[in-house]
């Protein structure tokens, strides 16, 4: 048999037996229990997020990084927030830096960086943004079938510009533009003191077929700026039907 079929037999069991080692050696690590968490604050306040996440879509808005030489080196863990601003992750100890997500978030561009050594648990790995928008005095009512949200729209980042508020209908406590059953958009709204409406009268036979399959309806509204992809959201509240 020629020598160099037996070279190259050789070597493919080399191969063979480094990539079985190195699997056994990763099968045998434990799953990380340390523990990263944070929050989405403006002045001191928990902002509201979409709470739907994707990781084919890339809504993560955190990126978790580790450094120093034991660290390893495939690239940044997404990090996604849940819908009250909230973020945590399960990782090893180490030493890490978290950034924001370019583009994402209903904010100001953040470049600030948490830099922190993980032995165990990090809590308030906190990030303070500026929202273009916020919402304050929130308030809703529903009776009647009609579901009223009553609040005052501020006006944080003088340039940026409002295309609209929308309140959002879903079957689960997620809800938000991606996650949701039924929308009502509403434009030019000024900024200060604001009330909208919503009839769930008027919504079609087929969504009212499916707000009903869960025997539960939630909702929340959202602040969309102008060319901003993500919103600005108030707290999911259950309707009592």
């Amino acid at each position: 048999m020629n020598k160099n079929i037996y070279s190259i037999s050789a070597l493919m069991i080399i191969v063979l037996i480094c990539i079985t080692a190195c699997s056994k050696e990763i099968d045998n690590w434990g799953y990380p229990t340390s523990v990263v968490s944070g929050q989405f604050l403006y002045k001191g306040q928990p902002l509201q997020l979409m709470g739907t996440a994707s990781d084919v879509a890339g809504t993560n808005m955190l990126q978790l990084n580790q450094i120093g030489p034991e660290k390893w080196d495939v690239g940044y863990i997404k990090m996604f927030g849940k819908e009250d601003g909230t973020y945590t992750i399960n990782t090893f100890d180490g030493d890490y830096y978290l950034v924001i997500t370019p583009g994402k978030g209903p904010w100001v561009a953040n470049k600030d960086t948490v830099r922190f050594s993980l032995q165990g648990t990090k809590t308030n790995a906190n990030f303070e943004v500026t929202p273009y928008f916020w919402l304050s005095n929130y308030a809703n009512e529903f009776s009647d079938s009609t579901y009223k949200a009553t609040f005052n729209l501020e006006k944080i980042v003088a340039t940026a510009a409002l295309e609209k508020v929308v309140i959002y209908l879903g079957v689960t406590s997620i809800v938000d533009n991606t996650s949701k059953v039924y929308e009502k958009a509403f434009t030019n709204l000024p900024v200060g003191n604001n009330s909208i409406f919503l009839d769930l009268k008027t919504l079609t036979a087929s969504q009212k077929v499916t707000l009903s399959k869960t025997g539960f309806i939630y909702a929340r509204i959202g602040v969309k700026t102008t060319g901003v992809t993500d919103l600005l959201y108030s707290k999911t509240i259950r309707l009592q039907l």
